[in-house]
């Protein structure tokens, strides 16, 4: 009886072990990402300098800045201005915060230094979103980018 069940133990652990990953999802994200070469991430669209946004932002363009920061971060530093929308990317993908986002204008995604504006901005593309960009280098590359030279404000 012990070895039956010790038997029945393993070939369970076996089982699960074996489908350790949905092979569904695993496909998706397998056609998703195989075209993402060294060469086409450097070529990619996704990515716009802190100082192009400068620009946008200073010749007064349609533009929407989305921080996708912690309300923590936030709360330190936080974009202002008619353009700037705050939503944390662990809310981000709720409908009511979805529905807030401009698509009718370019969304340049913001976070400290890029790497969560990468992950929602690569989301908000796979579901549909089109004029979506990342502020590369983050709010530190912006703020550098900030300067009387630049700046939105007169």
């Amino acid at each position: 009886m012990k070895n039956r069940l010790l038997l029945t133990a393993a070939a369970l652990l076996f089982a699960v072990s074996a489908n350790a990953y949905d092979a569904t999802k695993a496909g998706e994200l397998n056609s998703f990402y195989s075209h993402m070469t060294q060469k086409a991430c450097a070529d990619s669209k996704l990515f716009v300098k802190a100082k192009d946004v400068m620009k946008l932002l200073k010749e007064n363009k349609p533009v929407a800045l989305l921080d996708v920061r912690t309300d923590g971060e936030a709360s330190v530093i936080a974009l202002s201005g008619e353009n700037a929308l705050h939503i944390p990317i662990e809310k981000l993908f709720e409908k009511n915060n979805l529905d807030k986002i401009p698509t009718d204008k370019p969304v340049m995604v913001v976070c400290h230094s890029g790497t969560r504006a990468t992950l929602a901005a690569i989301g908000l593309k796979r579901i549909g979103f089109k004029n979506v960009h990342v502020i590369k280098g983050g709010l530190i590359a912006l703020a550098e980018a900030n300067n009387p030279k630049n700046a939105p404000l007169k």
